[in-house]
Formats: C-alpha cells, structure tokens, sequence
C-alpha cells in the first residue's frame, strides 16, 4: 500500500503571499479612494442581484413565448439595478448636505432638514420607497380653475423630493 504525500508549492504560495490583499482599481474619472471602493462595491452588488436574476429567473417560470422576451425582461432587470445603484447614490449626498449649517439657511430650514436626516436614518431604501408609493395626487378641474390634492404631504417629504430634483411638471 502506497502512501500519498502532499507538499506545497512554496513558489506559488510565496507569489500569491505577495499580491495577497491588493486590487487596483482604474477608473477614467477622478474620485478619491473611498469614492471609488464604493462605486466598484455598488457595481459589484448590481452583478451580483443580475446574475441571482438570471439563475432563477424569480424562482418562477418567466411566464414569455419567446427567447427575446426574456432577453428583453432580463435587460430591463439590469437597467433597474443600475436605477437603484444611481438613487442610493443621490440619497447618500442628499443625507450629507442636510443639517450642515449654512448662513443662507433660515433656523426653521435647518430643523426641516434635520426632521428629514433622522427620517431617512431610520429607514431602508425599500421603505424609502414604500411611503412614496403610497402617496398620490389627483387633479381635478373646476369652475374656479385647477385644484390638487395628495394623500400626504409633509414638509420634510416635499424637501426630499426637490433635493432629489424631482419636481412638478
């Protein structure tokens, strides 16, 4: 009976040692180191959801007739993460400019944006867009012109979406 011996490559081991830990990263954008881990993060976390996708589809049948169709289901997948990577992004400097002091800044303005920085500490971006799909607006024309109205609107709610840029069209 012969015996298995096993040894290590110790010249393989010595050159992964040596690169073990570091990544370089290139990008054709100047962003500082944090800034640029975190883009490579956030695109990482958008292949990583695309490829969960792409493996089970849902865990459900797709429900489509022909090929394209799943191509197309799926691109429009990819183009949703990339929409979820970009609003994260915007709500992160959104969170960092509020409760900042700044001469322009009246004191009610200051307590609105710090009523709205602890609103959005204490919730998730599905939350984040949970409350805002609930909220809705209908107008309704009349004799004395044109009149709106929303379900909810609160202060802090209506400086999100204008910091945001979302604005009424």
């Amino acid at each position: 009976m012969s015996r298995l011996h096993v040894s290590f490559n110790e010249e393989a081991c010595t050159e992964a040692r040596e690169s073990f830990g570091y990544f370089v990263l290139v990008s054709n954008a100047p962003l500082d180191v944090l800034e640029a881990l975190e883009d490579y993060r956030m695109r990482e976390r958008i292949e990583e959801l695309f490829q969960a996708e792409k493996e089970n589809v849902d865990g459900r049948h797709p429900r489509i007739w022909h090929p394209n169709a799943l191509r197309g289901r799926m691109f429009v997948q990819f183009v949703a993460l990339c929409y979820r990577c970009f609003i994260v992004k915007k709500i992160k400097a959104v969170k960092e400019m509020l409760g900042k002091d700044d001469e322009k800044k009246t004191p009610k303005r200051l307590e609105l944006e710090k009523g709205l920085l602890n609103w959005l500490k204490q919730r998730s971006l599905a939350q984040i867009f949970d409350w805002f799909d609930c909220l809705e607006e209908t107008t309704v024309k009349t004799e004395a012109g044109v009149r709106r109205w929303t379900t909810e609107s609160v202060a802090w709610y209506r400086l999100f979406l204008e910091l945001l840029g979302v604005s009424k069209s």
